[in-house]
Formats: structure tokens, sequence, C-alpha cells
């Protein structure tokens, strides 16, 4: 009778918490907009004195203070309502394009092959702005296809956002950028600053599949940095956490006075600590730990057109 009784309880709880949980989420999720707002608003009083991208950060939605360093690239370009294509957007609940489709209704395409990204809670956002959820795996063989979509439905594009944790050089490479003024991508700031290295193609590629650690994936911030250089853009700098570089068109580098790009190395200096071990939980790598865990994994150098390990980038 107790083990019956114990279930009923559970289960009630259970659909109470569900019941609360669809109630007050909503309220939730506007309260934490509305502090964002208020600390953007805050902080663009400090834009016109802004010397590293950084000090733009404020996270609302985004993981690493994205939603602030957006913010300032567009007030100073003067793109009052942007329009957006994400790709890798998660579940849309912690992306670089919901705060801006909230505070710019900004337009936005975001793609995704997780499932749940079709269940994403829009709430108001459903009907105050124009968002496209799309659930397709990205490669470098449709990434245009994606490119064209969002040209038609959104009728321009502006920002493109990049971070799939893989395969990211490959399709930026493969990608029509003429038509964006600014580009977001992820960078694996352990392969260094002095390398233009990517992951070998793989259009299946899966991060925690290729190594258990996680810490295999992506490409140099020097290879972002010569690609977007071939394609019309110019880097101006990094989050904090040395997670996702920024560029912009480089008719648009005047508007950014005060801001000051250093070396490289200043950009790859990472101490986030996200190792996971063969079960799948964290590890807590740090420092050469981390690159030791993947060093005989291969890296394909794209300036001497080679295929080398992960271990060569710090030996040479």
């Amino acid at each position: 009778m107790n083990t019956r009784r114990n279930r009923v309880i559970i289960r009630l709880l259970n659909n109470i918490y569900l019941l609360m949980k669809g109630l007050l989420t909503p309220e939730i999720s506007n309260f934490k907009f509305a502090l964002g707002q208020s600390a953007i608003l805050a902080s663009r009083q400090s834009y016109f004195k802004v010397k590293n991208l950084w000090d733009a950060e404020v996270k609302v939605y985004s993981q690493w203070g994205e939603d602030g360093i957006l913010d300032y690239i567009c007030e100073l370009i003067e793109l009052a309502k942007p329009r957006v294509l994400e790709i890798g957007a998660g579940n849309f609940l912690e992306c670089n394009s919901r705060f801006i489709a909230e505070f710019r209704n900004a337009s936005v395409v975001a793609v995704d092959a997780r499932a749940d990204l079709l269940n994403a809670p829009l709430h108001s956002l459903k009907w105050k702005n124009h968002i496209e959820l799309v659930n397709e795996w990205i490669t470098p063989d449709n990434i245009n296809s994606i490119i064209e979509y969002a040209e038609q439905n959104i009728n321009s594009v502006d920002i493109f956002s990049l971070d799939l944790d893989g395969n990211d050089y490959w399709i930026l490479e493969s990608a029509n950028l003429s038509q964006f003024k600014i580009v977001v991508v992820e960078y694996n700031a352990l392969f260094g600053s002095s390398h233009e290295v990517t992951v070998p193609r793989n259009d299946r590629f899966e991060r925690h599949k290729q190594h258990s650690s996680g810490l295999y994936y992506g490409a140099s911030l020097k290879a972002f940095v010569e690609l977007l250089e071939h394609k019309g853009f110019i880097f101006i700098g990094t989050n904090r956490s040395c997670v996702n570089a920024f560029f912009i068109k480089k008719n648009l580098r005047s508007k950014f006075e005060t801001l000051k790009i250093h070396d490289l190395d200043k950009y790859v200096d990472s101490t986030i600590r996200e190792s996971r071990d063969s079960f799948g939980k964290l590890s807590f790598l740090a420092g050469i730990d981390r690159n030791i865990a993947i060093e005989s994994l291969p890296l394909w150098n794209i300036a001497s057109q080679e295929m080398i390990n992960v271990r060569d980038i710090f030996s040479r």
C-alpha cells in the first residue's frame, strides 16, 4: 500500500511541477528579458569608449555574453532591425539570435539538427517577430541552400552566426556570405594562434563521438581570420572566454574607432574546463592537459595542405 501511495504522490507532484513550469516559464522569460534590456541600455552609455570587444558583453540568452557584443556592433553600424541566420541555434533557449529578436525586433532563421528546436517556447515572439525554425543537419553542400532560404523568407540577411562544434570551417568555406555584414563563428582556442588548422572534413562530425573529451572540434582562430579575410571580412575581436570570434565587412571598420585589435595570442587564452571522461562526466582538464588528451588526433593544415596531428601545432 505504501508503495502504491508513494507512486500516486510522486505522480501528483510531477503534474504540479509541470503545471507550474508551464505557467511560470513565460513570466521568468519576461523577467530575464527585462533585466537584460536594462543591462544593455546601461552598457550603451560606454559604447563610444570600448577598446576590447568583450567589454561590451552582456549575457541574456546567449552563452558567453554575445547578446551585448551584437548590440554594440549593431549600434555602431546603425543596424536597427537586423535579419539573422543562426546555424547551431540549439533549442533556441540559449543562442545568439533570441535576444536580438526580442530587443531589436529582428527577423531570424534559426537552424539546428536538434528535434526539440521545433518545440522551442517562443511565447509572444511567435506573433511579434518573423522567426523561422529549421530542423536540418548542415553541411558544406547544403549551406547555401539555407542561406538562400533565409534571404527569401526574411527578405535579406545581415548577421551570420555559426556554432556546430565540428565541420564549421568547411561549411564557412563553402558559404556565400556576400550579403552579410556581421559574422560570428565559434573557434577552438586549444588549437592555438599560430596555425591555420581545422578538423578534417567530415559531414557527419559529432563532437563527443569523435573523442569522448569533447575537446576535438572546429578550427583555429587563425584559420577563420584568414578565410574570412578572403571573403571580405575583418576580425574585430572575441568574447572574454575565447569561444566566439566576430567579423565585420571591411568597409565598416572605420565605425569602430576606439576598438583595438591585439595579436591573436590574446584571444586563445581559454580557461574553460569542459572536458568529459569516457563515461561522459566532466573531468575538468586544464592547461596543457587538454591538448595532451587529443594530441594524437588529426588536423588539416590549411596553409601547407597536409595532414598533421594536434601535437604538431605545439612542436613547430
